[in-house]
C-alpha cells in the first residue's frame, strides 16, 4: 500500500466507478445539463417524456447544489463549455463530484476522450447527437436502482459474515441473496436465478470454493457471471490456483465495505456489458430473440411445475413496410427504437420484453392474468398515441395475447399468441386480441 502507483490508482477508483450518490425510490430522477446549450430542445423533450426531470445549471456552485437531489447523471457538451469551466470540472471530478457524466463532443480524439474520463464520463457521444443513444445510456445508469438492480449471490457458511456483506451491499443499492448451505440450496437457486455476481467463500465445511466454482461454470447461463473469492488465505500460490478455476478476483477477509463495493460494482458493470453483447438486440437494447425465448421457456417451466399464472403477448407494428418505403430505413430504425423505449417505460418491473426480429416483439407477463396483461398493453398504446416520434406520420401496433396453462409447451403458447395476432391484423389492426382459447373474462 506504500507504493505510489497503487495509492494513485486507489485514489482514482471513485472517478472510474460513478453511481447515483443518494437515490430515493419513488422520487423523480433528475438529469443535470451544464449550460442550456448542452442538450438540444428535441432531446430534452424526449428525456422528459421518458420520465426523467431535466435541470439546466449555469455554474459549478449550482451543480454542487443539485448533486444529491436524486440526480442520475450530468450531461456536458464539451464544445460549448469554456476552458476555465473545463479545468474546473476536471478539478472538481478528482476531488468531490461523484455524478456519472455523459460527455458530448464533435471531436473523437484520444485527448478529448481522456478529458471526458477524467471528468467522470461513463459515456462519450459524438455529434450529431444520437437521441436514442443518450436515452439508452440514461436507462442503463438508472435500471440498477429501479427496474433491474444489481444482484449479488453470497455463498458463505458463516451467517454473521454473510449478513455483514449483504448489509454493506444493500446500503449501496444492491440486491442480495444468501446461501449458507450450498449442498442443500445452491442447485435449486441456480435453476431459478441468474445473479450478476457471486461472492464465494473459499473454505466451507465438506467442500471448497474451487469445487463450487467448477460446478457454477458448468452452467451455460452462468459462464459470464463474475465470481469473487473470499478467504483468510494469504498464500499467493493458493490464490492463483483458486483463480484458475474461474474466479475473477480474490478478496482477503476481513473485507472493507469500500473495497467490496469497488470490486463488485466494476465487475458487475463489465459483466453486464459483456452479457449484453450476447443477449441484447443491438438496435433496441431489448433482449434479442434467443434470450427472449430462453426467458419465456423459464416461465413456461415454472407454470408447468408450480401452476404459476403466465400471459404472453406477440406485438407487431402496423404497416411498417410503408414507413420504410415512404421515409427510408433510417426513419424505420428510429421507429423501432422509439417503440422499444415506449414499452420499457410503460411495462412493469418483472415483465420481459424482447425483439424477435424486424418489427415483431414478444412480451412475457409472469404471474399475470390475461385481463391485467391487456391493461398493460393498452397503457403502452395510449402513451404511444400521445408520443409519436415524427410529425409526418402516425404508427400503431397490433397484439395477440395468450395464457400458458400447466402442461403447455413453449411452442404451443407462441402459436396461440401468433394466431391471436393474426386475428388482430385481420380485424383492422391497432388492437389487441385474445387467443381463440381465451375470452375477455379469462382470469
Amino acid at each position: 500500500m506504500n507504493n505510489p502507483g497503487i495509492q494513485r490508482l486507489l485514489s482514482e477508483i471513485p472517478l472510474m466507478s460513478r453511481r447515483i450518490p443518494n437515490f430515493v425510490p419513488g422520487k423523480p430522477i433528475t438529469i443535470l445539463t451544464f449550460g442550456t446549450e448542452s442538450v438540444p430542445a428535441s432531446l430534452g423533450q424526449r428525456i422528459e417524456k421518458a420520465g426523467f426531470r431535466l435541470k439546466a445549471v449555469e455554474s459549478i456552485s449550482h451543480l454542487l447544489t443539485h448533486e444529491g437531489n436524486n440526480t442520475c447523471a450530468l450531461i456536458i457538451n464539451l464544445d460549448v463549455i469554456t476552458d476555465k469551466q473545463r479545468q474546473r470540472m476536471l478539478q472538481l471530478a478528482s476531488q468531490t463530484m461523484q455524478l456519472p457524466v455523459i460527455a458530448i463532443s464533435t471531436q473523437s480524439t484520444l485527448e478529448e476522450r481522456i478529458d471526458a474520463i477524467r471528468m467522470g464520463a461513463t459515456a462519450f457521444i459524438t455529434t450529431p447527437i444520437n437521441d436514442d443513444q443518450v436515452l439508452s445510456e440514461l436507462i442503463s445508469l438508472t435500471e440498477r436502482y429501479e427496474a433491474d438492480p444489481y444482484r449479488v449471490l453470497i455463498i458463505e457458511d458463516q451467517k454473521s459474515v454473510a449478513s455483514y456483506l449483504a448489509q454493506a451491499l444493500q446500503e449501496s443499492g444492491f440486491s442480495t441473496d444468501i446461501i449458507t448451505d450450498p449442498v442443500a440450496e445452491l442447485m435449486t437457486y441456480l435453476q431459478n436465478n441468474i445473479p450478476d455476481l457471486i461472492l464465494l467463500d473459499l473454505y466451507m465445511p465438506g467442500l471448497n470454493g474451487q469445487e463450487l466454482a467448477g460446478v457454477i461454470r458448468q452452467q451455460e447461463s452462468l459462464l459470464s457471471v463474475p465470481i469473487v473469492f473470499l478467504s483468510n488465505e494469504r498464500s499467493q500460490n493458493v490464490q492463483v490456483q483458486a483463480m484458475v478455476t474461474g474466479a475473477d478476483v480474490f478478496l482477503c477477509k476481513p473485507v472493507k465495505p469500500e473495497d467490496l463495493l469497488y470490486a463488485v460494482e466494476s465487475r458487475i458493470r463489465r459483466g453486464r456489458a459483456v452479457r449484453n453483447l450476447v443477449t441484447r438486440d443491438p438496435l433496441t437494447s431489448l433482449w434479442n430473440r434467443r434470450e427472449t425465448l430462453r426467458r419465456l421457456e423459464e416461465e413456461v417451466l415454472r407454470c408447468q411445475r408450480y401452476g404459476n399464472k403466465l400471459a404472453v403477448a406477440l406485438v407487431d407494428l402496423d404497416h411498417f413496410k410503408r414507413i420504410n418505403d415512404n421515409w427510408g430505413h433510417a426513419v424505420g430504425d428510429r421507429v423501432i427504437r422509439h417503440f422499444a423505449l415506449m414499452m420499457k417505460s410503460k411495462l412493469r418491473d418483472g415483465d420481459v420484453v424482447g425483439r424477435l426480429g424486424g418489427e415483431e416483439y414478444l412480451i412475457v407477463f409472469p404471474e399475470t392474468t390475461l385481463v391485467v396483461a391487456e391493461r398493460v398493453v393498452a397503457r403502452v398504446a395510449e402513451f404511444l398515441a400521445e408520443n409519436q416520434p415524427d410529425e409526418r406520420f402516425v404508427y400503431t401496433f397490433s397484439g395477440g395475447l395468450a395464457r400458458c396453462e400447466p402442461g403447455m409447451r413453449l411452442d404451443t403458447v407462441l402459436e396461440l399468441a401468433d394466431r391471436a395476432l393474426y386475428r388482430a391484423k385481420a380485424e383492422g389492426r391497432n388492437c389487441v386480441v385474445f387467443s381463440s382459447e381465451d375470452d375477455d373474462s379469462a382470469p
